[in-house]
């Protein structure tokens, strides 16, 4: 069986029907990569070093990235502002690393940490679900922006 990344298993539990089916991908798959990159992207007690926009970067197109995004969260502590580990790189050394990083791993996954580091949890899979499937993950929840969605088109013809 293929690993899936990051960005598939979090998709994956996006498109499940009830909280209870969300619940059950999330512990299915459950790594703590993958408990990681959520608390980082729900919780409040991280911040990040860098600019809350994407920075350019070229996608990965390699097949073999996927899956990548496993080994290089060991890089993440670089850019928390809150963690010791990037206090001797200046903000432009950690850009640069976030951007070889973003090139390294699958294009799903690249968004998937834009996200993460711009503080945009999905509506979808609110950080409420996420505790239930990993008790005390996220212990500052930041508020979830809910789309009101697109209007609905009338049924009969605009004249």
């Amino acid at each position: 069986m293929t690993t899936l990344s990051l960005a598939e298993i979090i998709n994956t539990a996006r498109k499940a029907e009830t909280v209870e089916e969300k619940v059950a991908v999330l512990k299915k798959f459950d790594s703590q990569e993958l408990r990681n990159i959520l608390a980082l992207m729900c919780d409040a007690r991280w911040t990040f070093d860098l600019p809350e926009t994407a920075p350019p970067y070229t996608p990965s197109d390699i097949h073999e990235s996927h899956g990548s995004l496993y080994r290089e969260m060991r890089k993440m502590p670089y850019f928390v502002e809150q963690r010791s580990d990037g206090r001797d790189l200046s903000r432009m050394r950690k850009e640069a690393l976030f951007i070889q990083m973003l090139e390294s791993v699958d294009a799903g996954d690249a968004e998937l940490l834009i996200r993460v580091t711009s503080k945009q949890p999905y509506p979808d899979l609110a950080p409420d679900v996420i505790n239930l499937a990993f008790p005390g993950a996220i212990q500052e929840p930041i508020s979830v922006k809910r789309s009101r969605g697109r209007p609905k088109k009338s049924e009969a013809p605009v004249s």
